[in-house]
């Protein structure tokens, strides 16, 4: 079937298919899909629609807003989305993709262990098995012949291979920072400052911010802060260094600016801390 919509170029096609109840109940189930050739007057820009969304990006490139988040999705990624909650896809220049809404009773619980791995959108570069799955799912659709525990088993391995990827992703993203982390360790008693770490582990300052803080559970500036502050608790508890030398080798300007942090963080002054008998 033939669509008319803003951006949508003429050769483009879209399939119906209504689920039936067991489907609904028991399995992944197609509800739409199509192949869509498209300039950059392409936009959907929604507050909810009632399924979830898998997108193929075959040719060009794609912004992806969900939620407060914004993502790139270039050629060879494929996009997922819970449309339950507000979204918007804009082509950014000629476009090509494939694309199914589905739903079922797990979409949701998927969707969310995806997303808070890797975010919406997934690189399947070296991945064969997608894109035949998506191959299968809509020459099905286009034959309107549906045998739906198979369009089901196909969007299941999808969701298989999507948490493969991002275990992949985790695994890289868990080297970076330990890289970043050693770094750190090694420079404390230096000036450090984001931007001169998101450029030693060769991401984007935000980027690599959210990633470190998404393993650390801290900012770098709060991780740099408080290796020093235990660097200088060892040196107060271990050695007889004057409080200036202390600050000094724990990478602090100034013995003031030392003592008002070590408060801070400790509720105690050095010279109190340095008195505890542990």
């Amino acid at each position: 079937m033939k669509i008319i919509e803003k951006g949508v170029l003429h050769q483009s096609e879209v399939f119906f298919h209504i689920p039936s109840e067991f489907a609904k109940n028991a399995l992944y189930c197609l509800h739409d899909s199509g192949l869509f050739h498209c300039n950059d007057k392409y936009v959907v820009e929604r507050d909810n629609y009632s399924n979830y969304l898998i997108m193929l990006i075959r040719r060009g490139s794609m912004t992806v807003r969900y939620g407060d988040q914004e993502f790139q999705a270039p050629k060879n990624t494929l996009v997922f989305l819970n449309c339950h909650q507000p979204h918007m896809y804009r082509a950014n220049e000629n476009l090509l993709f494939e694309w199914f809404h589905f739903s079922g009773i797990s979409s949701q619980h998927y969707f969310d262990f995806l997303f808070e791995k890797n975010g919406c959108v997934f690189s399947i570069e070296n991945n064969f098995v997608i894109p035949e799955c998506m191959s299968q799912i809509l020459l099905m659709a286009e034959k309107g012949n549906i045998n739906e525990h198979f369009i089901s088993m196909n969007i299941h391995k999808i969701m298989y291979e999507l948490n493969e990827i991002s275990n992949e992703s985790t695994d890289i993203q868990e080297k970076i920072i330990l890289k970043a982390i050693a770094y750190i360790e090694s420079h404390f008693n230096l000036e450090i400052n984001l931007k001169e770490l998101a450029h030693y582990v060769n991401l984007t300052p935000f980027h690599f911010s959210r990633v470190f803080k998404k393993y650390t559970g801290y900012s770098p500036y709060e991780y740099v802060i408080n290796f020093r502050i235990n660097y200088a608790k060892k040196l107060l508890h271990n050695t007889q260094l004057s409080i200036k030398e202390i600050s000094i080798a724990a990478g602090f300007n100034s013995d003031t600016h030392f003592m008002t942090t070590f408060k801070k963080h400790t509720n105690l002054t050095p010279k109190q801390f340095r008195e505890i008998q542990f």
